[in-house]
């Protein structure tokens, strides 16, 4: 955790549901890329 000004820090139980929630957003843009890339690649066949 990065203790800068304007930063609150986060610890414990609250930390790990940030992180999951941006692992799960991130996981949901690959996801998503992958199809578009993959119905990119139907089109152009």
């Amino acid at each position: 955790c990065w203790d800068q000004v304007g930063e609150r820090v986060i610890e414990g139980p609250e930390m790990i549901e940030v992180t999951n929630a941006k692992v799960a957003v991130a996981k949901e843009k690959l996801k998503e890329d992958r199809t578009r890339q993959k119905s990119y690649a139907d089109k152009h066949r």
